[in-house]
This record gives C-alpha cells, structure tokens and sequence, in this order.
C-alpha cells in the first residue's frame, strides 16, 4: 500500500462526525422557529451522518469479495436513503422547515468532499 492510500485510510478513520452533528442538532432546536435556519442545520446534520455511513460501507465493502460487496452496498444504500427519507419526511411534516435550505444543507457535505478533492488534486 502506498503513502498516498495509508494518509486517505488515516484521513477517514480519524474522522468522526458525532460532534459535528451533535453541533448542528443543538443549533437546529435552537432554530427550530426559524424555517430557513432549521432547514438547513437538520439538513447539514443528515447529509454529514449519510456521508458517514457511506465512508465507514465502502470501507468494509472493499475486503468482501465482489458479489458480496455489491449486495452489501446496495443493501446499505437503500437502508441509508430509506432512513434518509423517513427522518426528513418526519421533520418537514413536524416542522415548519425551509425545503430550498434542507436541500442546500443536505448537498452542503458531497460540495464540499468534491471541491477539496479538487483542490488537493491541483
């Protein structure tokens, strides 16, 4: 293995998101009156926890053989997006969320990932 791929395995494993999320869930009940704010801090939380779970499946799809990794990614995305889906769909029927800011907050995380990809790759 090279230098290059034991930095990018360090890089996701030091990496842990609860504190983040735990950030942003605090800031979404502090905001919960406001649609826009609200929207965006739950989005920015289930993107984060989303991108999270992607990393930690690829992971360990990599050292399952080919027919089991590809059944086991699928199963983990659509339990993943299942989740997903019923989290937000709960959240915009409780509250009074902002759709256009959920979405930016939900896109927010993969922006990000691919601009810095993009600039270290320069």
């Amino acid at each position: 293995m090279g230098k290059l791929e034991e930095k990018g395995q360090a890089g996701v494993r030091g990496w842990n998101p609860g504190l983040p999320v735990l950030a942003l869930m605090v800031l979404f009940v502090l905001h919960q009156n406001h649609p826009s704010w609200a929207g965006l801090w739950l989005g920015l939380a289930v993107g984060i926890v989303n991108f999270h779970g992607l990393a930690v499946a690829v992971r360990k799809a990599v050292w399952l053989q080919k027919e089991q990794a590809q059944r086991y990614m699928t199963r983990n995305y659509l339990v993943r997006y299942g989740l997903r889906f019923i989290i937000l769909a709960i959240a915009l029927v409780s509250y009074d969320l902002n759709p256009i800011t959920l979405l930016i907050g939900l896109t927010l995380p993969t922006v990000v990932v691919v601009v810095r990809y993009l600039v270290k790759k320069r």
